[in-house]
């Protein structure tokens, strides 16, 4: 089923929306672009006779409930809503529903939820252009899978993979009362960038990405706040004062919309967790693990973050890291070479970057080997071949347009692109991003010339991101430690 909708007045809504998929999709557009497809999860079986009109295109039931999905188009934009009823004279366990956004190549997404409140912001991936904002007016919104916040690359099972995310729209362990219903409904607007979808956060909302070692003050006399594990709360006065273990936590807060379920980011101090992802690497068998963790023990040696340099070198120097043919290895033995001062290992590290096919990042590694062949008095590893061979992926050309300080009018968009792949400076997290990208685009990010104009959004966005990914790692959801790696990595005179 594929059914058109009214038309709308390009000037405040230019985006449009199709239903798909026998009433379950709703397929997003900006012009003859694909933006989205959202796929609304009902329970149960289609209503036998239904026939969809204009507005409910979906009926099914499942047992005690029936479910409805509306649209509603409108000059100014969408709205979709979802209802459940309970139809018996008791109370029932809420059935699932739920709604799986899949975004197009060209477009990247940002969410934040609370249960009572939360948005997707859908922007484009080239950096230009208006961003669709999908809010809460009311009901329930949860993300499905709300930590680690970026999909670790080796547990990919977890998550629903790159461009993907999944929202419950009722609670998955709620109830619902006797002959009650309940009703989400979500309403799609055209915002000028990402950073406008504050507007749909709540006026008390604090920063939820706490700095080491300080505390989060919550200011909401009106509102009951209950910690989760990890966290501890002190009032003074009318305030909050909340503490946590580094990681990712949660803190309810009651208030006249129900409780809303908040995801605190307590960050790690970064050079403790580095000293002791490696201190717990330096346990394990150089030969059993992955290329990018032995990435972070060099990483770690290189910045002076082990405190057993000897045996962290001991451990790298027993595996043939240049033999597994990645990435990794050119960067793990140009470390190797730079603390026993090899020059045959920094030139065999330069001759496999020069012979590997180009992806993501090798010129990061091989811009680190060319300041290395400078400080060792070689011939400087021809670093313009590796720049020469860039794809047109996104991280290529970010990377190879801050390595390289092209100018900003041509490359200036691609760094806005990862800007809003990142959320800007929003709470939430990204749909289906993965670790390893994640960390590398903070890399890159941090890299952007003071002389662009978007400099200053470039690192507020990674900042926020890479407080993110210290708190997946502090709490160990990342063991291949790809992204870290990349953060590490990317301090290129290190």
């Amino acid at each position: 089923m594929s059914r058109p909708v009214p038309p709308s007045s390009p000037d405040t809504w230019p985006f449009s929306c199709q239903v798909t998929g026998g009433g379950r999709g709703l397929a997003v557009r900006h012009g003859r672009q694909r933006v989205a497809e959202l796929a609304f999860g009902l329970p149960g079986e289609p209503v036998p006779g239904f026939t969809p009109d204009e507005d409910e295109v979906r009926l099914t039931r499942a047992e005690a409930f029936t479910a409805r999905l509306r649209h509603t188009p409108d000059a100014t934009g969408w709205v979709s809503t979802v209802s459940l009823d309970n139809h018996t004279d008791a109370e029932r366990a809420l059935p699932p529903l739920g709604v799986a956004v899949t975004l197009a190549p060209a477009w990247v997404g940002w969410s934040w939820s609370s249960d009572t409140e939360g948005f997707i912001v859908c922007a484009p991936a080239a950096g230009t252009g208006p961003c669709l904002l999908v809010g809460v007016r009311r009901g329930f919104f949860r993300a499905a899978q709300s930590a680690p916040v970026f999909l670790a690359a080796d547990r990919r099972g977890e998550g629903l993979g790159a461009g993907v995310a999944a929202f419950h729209l009722a609670h998955p362990t709620g109830s619902l009362r006797p002959l009650g219903r309940h009703v989400t409904t979500l309403e799609f607007s055209s915002i000028a960038t990402v950073d406008a979808a504050a507007s749909q956060l709540p006026a008390w909302l604090p920063d939820l990405l706490v700095a080491p070692r300080d505390e989060m003050v919550l200011r909401t006399p009106d509102l009951g706040v209950t910690p989760g594990a990890g966290v501890d709360l002190t009032t003074v006065g009318t305030d909050a004062l909340v503490t946590g273990e580094p990681g990712h936590r949660e803190l309810a807060v009651h208030g006249v919309r129900g409780v809303q379920r908040l995801r605190l980011s307590f960050t790690p101090e970064a050079g403790s967790l580095v000293m002791d992802l490696a201190a717990e690497r330096l346990e394990t068998r150089p030969g059993g693990s992955a290329s990018s963790a032995a990435a972070v023990v060099a990483g770690a040696l290189a910045h002076g973050l082990t405190p057993e340099p000897e045996r962290a070198l001991d451990w790298l120097e027993r595996e043939d890291w240049l033999g597994r043919g990645d990435v990794w290895g050119p960067a793990i033995s140009g470390v190797i070479a730079q603390e026993t001062r090899d020059p045959d290992l920094l030139r065999a590290a330069c001759d496999a970057v020069a012979a590997a096919d180009y992806v993501p990042g090798l010129a990061v590694i091989g811009t680190r080997l060319w300041w290395g062949t400078l400080r060792a008095g070689l011939p400087p590893f021809a670093l313009t071949d590796v720049f020469d061979r860039a794809t047109d992926d996104p991280l290529a050309q970010l990377e190879n347009a801050v390595l390289r300080n092209l100018p900003e009018e041509r490359w200036g968009a691609v760094a806005s692109g990862f800007v809003n792949r990142l959320g800007g400076g929003l709470p939430g997290q990204p749909v289906g991003l993965s670790e390893a990208d994640a960390g590398l685009a903070i890399a890159l990010l941090r890299m952007v010339p003071e002389h662009w104009a978007v400099r200053r959004a470039a690192t507020q966005a990674s900042e926020k991101a890479e407080a993110l990914l210290l708190c997946d790692h502090a709490d160990r959801l990342h063991p291949a430690l790809d992204g870290l790696a990349w953060l590490l990595m990317g301090e290129i005179g290190s």
